[in-house]
């Protein structure tokens, strides 16, 4: 039996060779009429003895049948945007090879109806940048553009908004590329609705004048340009929400159900080239409109609201949201915001394009956090528990109108003035606990008030001339001034344990940083396809900075004065030069670039209470790497080395004692040396036209020289130094103090392969991320009898990694879900022990989840589930492993679905709150954090829309003055410069 099977298995081989061997391979190659090759175009072949069969133009616009039975064929060839084309061929009887020869296509010479285009080719890789077509990806009718980017294979997009693609978060957004909202990315990916979009672009953008000469140096910004679809130049679109509902909390809470309420609208009108958005918004539904970067904290010179060295209350890093792998919402408290905005863009004659913006914020965030921080220390380790309730009003400013001034294809101006504020008040009430081996424990509560006031004002200058013979020339001017105004008022309680600070301290703090630099660019060609590139870089900054610590009672008058010890001013320059000689080579497939420069830096600081000046010098040799090689037009491979040199920050530099937080009082170093930072990075990146299978790999190496560390010092519970008794407020208090040091260095690397199925009705993902980091600190302990110090270097292996699957279900107008399960391990291991954390942390947290819609006509039903299991959290944090759904229920309704009602639950198990880990060289913090929780909202959405692929007719006589000029300036470069002279070989 076993011997006839095995004959029937060779048979079937054998005839099948035989069979396989009696076609013949036909091939060819397909190109448009401008001789350009068209990979993913569709090749269907039909044969005189029925053997039918379709195959996909590689990257190359070549395409092969391997083995085709006959000698008359039938072959169409269809492409989007491209006239079918269907041609008839006699081959010769033998079984050779036949080539087809070049087929060029036709473009279509109208406008397509909408149809569901599933043969489009969904990624083009160009050498900066990957392009989506966002055909390729349908969303439902009147989605935003962030349902649109959610798709769109190596692109994540957290639920708080926030987008990131290879490695890096995208930072601005371009519509038509020209800055929107000051580059505000959410303000753009959650109002503009994804009908209008043709395709969206994530680009490794090395600034405006790199993008002129064509020679990249330095570390680039990951940007985003969306791209409006022809068709939509002309129209409007507006969409107005309004909502309520109210809180449904378990009575056992003792929390009173809070009204919850929602209003939006957005305009959008696009007249060619003339853009005006209008955008505002007010809920308590933690919905933001605008990004300002704010941390919430009052800034100012380091005086601000922020005083420990990443100890317990003020200044603690925990504070701030992570992600940690969570499916749902990491904004932690609750915000009640109010926003609007305003974007305008146009062609003013033939030879000025404008765009500019304003947005306004103002946002009230409450907030309860539970911290577990432990201080690393070999023989004194200490553990703080700490419980906070903050309210904090942010109050943000932003404008920002750029001027592009194109005269003729030889001069090139654009000029940006900007300006911001950023305003806090801060009422912080806390109760905190703090223990070391030596007992009584101290524990106290503080009552703080802030408050900071911080406008910055702005202008740049850009300016490009295009010489003869090649020649470019290329000037960049930046100004910068920066007042801020701070307060605060911690009044401290202590219930245990001696007072460590002024029970009660009144800080006011100005500083004013005022800065400007220029870079110089001369491109020499050498070659046809090589250039020299001369640079030149002054950047210069002047800080100057007054704090005044109102902490000691006059007894008789009972006003406070001013405490000497921890009152102080300071000023401090920065002044860096750089000289440097880069050399670029550009062929079709490949380009690099190779330089050198040499940079001094000075930084210099003097104190005008204490005549004490400080003069630091250094010189840094700073190589330039860059190199590109482009396969094809679906796979390219990059590398890049570069470096810069940075300033200490003011509290690190400031030679003064910040008591404002009891336990972690910090001093700066005056003397320290700036920071010297090397970039080096790897990426990869394929697409398949034939499969669609997409792979993007990179990684990342920092190392930092003369990084600035931490050195936290401890002292004894009882501290009477004899020889300086001075020293005495720091007992029972952990110090922070800087010095420079090496061996800090960060290796990250980020993974992405997507397989698509069916036409990407299915697609299957697996994503990783792992970040290694080396940090560097110090830990000193003070002997309680000898006041002897004793420190030894902590070096701080921080491992965080994250695997995630995902299966995604794309079905238009029928299901759009995905599956998807990460495991997020974040892992510290300390060169120092001692016996409350034995220098390590393994906190790890598996996310398991299921989001996605279901379309049943006009009808919407939506879920949303996730389950986090978190381990190695601290006991006392009372950790939870929760269950967070969210759902809703939509009808569309009206004419073209004007309308939609939406009734929405969010975390119906009543279960969202904050887990999150933190790790340094000196301390391990762990913080529980309220979020939104379980409430109900009834919403009514009203959009109105009108486009055309061109201008209405217009009467004689009204033809406006801006018409009069071409169109603006486009593409995803400085605002549609005059292009560099390395542009054109690329």
């Amino acid at each position: 039996m076993k011997s006839l099977f095995s004959i029937l298995i060779i048979s079937v081989f054998t005839l099948t060779c035989a069979f396989a061997q009696s076609g013949r391979q036909v091939h060819g190659t397909i190109i448009d009429s401008t001789k350009q090759t068209l990979p993913g175009t569709s090749i269907t072949l039909v044969s005189d003895q029925h053997d039918s069969t379709t195959t996909v133009a590689d990257a190359n616009g070549k395409f092969l049948f391997p083995s085709v039975q006959g000698s008359k064929i039938v072959i169409t060839v269809s492409s989007i945007g491209y006239q079918t084309l269907k041609r008839h061929y006699a081959l010769t009887p033998d079984n050779t090879p036949s080539d087809l020869g070049v087929i060029v296509l036709k473009s279509e010479g109208h406008m397509l109806n909408q149809v569901n285009i599933v043969g489009v080719i969904p990624i083009t890789l160009k050498e900066d940048t990957v392009e989506y077509k966002a055909s390729a990806y349908k969303v439902r009718e009147n989605a935003p553009v962030e349902d649109l980017i959610k798709k769109l294979p190596g692109v994540d997009v957290d639920v708080n908004g926030n987008i990131t693609t290879q490695g890096k978060q995208v930072t601005k957004v371009r519509i038509n590329g020209k800055d929107f909202m000051g580059g505000d990315v959410q303000s753009a990916t959650k109002n503009l609705p994804a009908d209008v979009v043709e395709n969206i672009q994530m680009i490794d953008d090395y600034g405006d004048q790199a993008n002129l000469t064509g020679v990249k140096t330095g570390e680039p910004d990951k940007i985003m340009n969306i791209t409006i679809r022809k068709d939509k130049n002309y129209g409007y679109f507006g969409q107005a929400t309004v909502g309520d509902g109210e809180d449904a909390l378990p009575q056992s809470q003792g929390i009173p159900d809070a009204n919850r309420y929602l209003g939006s609208v957005n305009v959008f009108n696009f007249s060619g080239d003339q853009q005006i958005a209008v955008l505002g918004s007010i809920n308590n539904t933690n919905v933001n409109t605008f990004s300002f970067n704010s941390t919430g904290g009052a800034g100012g010179g380091g005086g601000g609201f922020g005083g420990g060295g990443g100890g317990g209350g003020r200044g603690n890093a925990a504070r701030g949201s992570q992600n940690n792998g969570s499916l749902t919402t990491t904004q932690n408290g609750i915000t009640d915001a109010h926003s609007i905005g305003a974007n305008f863009r146009d062609q003013w004659g033939k030879y000025l394009s404008v765009y500019g913006s304003y947005s306004f914020s103002d946002n009230t965030v409450s907030t309860t956090t539970l911290n577990d921080q432990r201080n690393t220390n070999p023989t004194n380790p200490s553990e703080q528990k700490q419980n906070s309730i903050d309210k904090i009003e942010n109050i943000n400013h932003r404008f920002t109108w750029n001027m592009e001034y194109k005269p003729d294809t030889i001069n090139y101006l654009k000029v940006t003035p900007t300006f911001s504020y950023a305003g806090t008040n801060t009422l912080d009430n806390e109760a905190d606990n703090f223990t070391s081996p030596k007992p009584p424990p101290t524990i106290y509560t503080v009552l703080t008030n802030a408050n900071s006031q911080a406008p910055t004002y702005g202008f740049t200058a850009l300016y490009n001339r295009r010489l003869p013979h090649r020649n470019n020339l290329s000037v960049n001017v930046t100004l910068s001034s920066a007042p801020s105004n701070s307060y605060q008022n911690p009044i401290y309680n202590f219930t245990s344990g001696t007072p460590t600070a002024p029970l009660n301290q009144m800080i006011s703090t100005y500083s004013r940083t005022n800065s400007y630099g220029t870079s110089l660019s001369y491109l020499l060609p050498i070659g046809k396809l090589s250039y020299l590139e001369l640079t030149y870089a002054l950047n210069y900054s002047a800080t100057t900075n007054n704090k005044q610590d109102m902490a000691v009672l006059d007894t008789q008058s009972m006003a406070f004065t001013r405490d000497s010890a921890l009152s102080n001013q300071y000023n401090y320059t920065f002044t860096t030069n750089k000289v440097g000689l880069n050399y670029r080579f550009i062929e079709k497939k490949y380009n690099y670039t190779l330089g050198f420069g040499a940079q001094p830096a000075v930084l210099s600081g003097y104190s005008p209470e204490t005549g004490v000046s400080t003069h630091i010098s250094t010189f840094n040799f700073i190589p330039t790497a860059r190199f590109v090689y482009n396969f094809s037009r679906s796979r390219n491979f990059s590398v890049n080395y570069n470096g810069s040199s940075s300033t200490p920050s003011f509290s690190q530099l400031q030679p003064v004692i910040d008591f404002s937080n009891a336990l972690y009082p910090v001093e700066g170093n005056p003397n320290l040396k700036p920071q010297f930072t090397n970039n080096f990075s790897i990426r990869y990146n394929n697409f398949s036209f034939q499969t669609g299978d997409i792979f993007f790999a990179s990684i990342q190496y920092q190392a930092i020289s003369n990084y600035v560390a931490s050195n936290t010092i401890t002292y004894p519970h009882r501290y009477k130094p004899a020889a300086n008794p001075a020293d005495s407020v720091f007992q029972n208090t952990i110090l922070t103090e800087y010095q420079n040091t090496s061996g800090y260095n960060t290796t990250s690397g980020q993974l992405t392969y997507a397989k698509p199925l069916d036409n990407r009705k299915f697609t299957l993902y697996f994503r990783g991320t792992v970040t290694y980091a080396n940090n560097v600190g110090f830990l000193t302990n003070i002997d309680s009898a000898t006041s002897v110090a004793t420190t030894q270097k902590n070096i701080s292996k921080n491992l965080q990694f994250t695997p995630q699957f995902q299966f995604r279900i794309d079905i238009p107008d029928k299901i759009d879900a995905q599956l998807l399960t990460n495991y997020a391990i974040n892992k510290t291991d300390n060169s120092v022990k001692d016996f409350i954390t034995n220098g390590t942390a393994n906190v790890r947290t598996w996310n398991t989840g299921i989001n996605g819609k279901n379309y049943f006509g006009d009808w919407t039903f939506s879920y949303d589930y996730t389950h986090a299991t978190n381990y190695g959290y601290d006991a006392s944090l009372k950790i939870t492993n929760p269950n967070i759904l969210n759902l809703y229920v939509e009808r569309r309704f009206m004419k073209d679905h004007r309308g939609t009602i939406r009734l929405s639950a969010f975390d119906l198990f009543n279960q969202n709150t904050g887990f999150t880990s933190s790790t340094n060289a000196n301390s391990i913090t762990e913080s529980h954090v309220n979020r939104l929780s379980r409430y109900y909202l009834a919403t009514f959405t009203l959009r109105l829309q009108k486009f055309a692929g061109k201008a209405p007719t217009e009467q004689p006589g009204m033809r406006g003055f801006r018409r009069d000029g071409g169109g603006g300036p486009g593409g995803g470069g400085p605002g549609g410069g005059p292009g560099g002279p390395g542009g054109s070989p690329e």
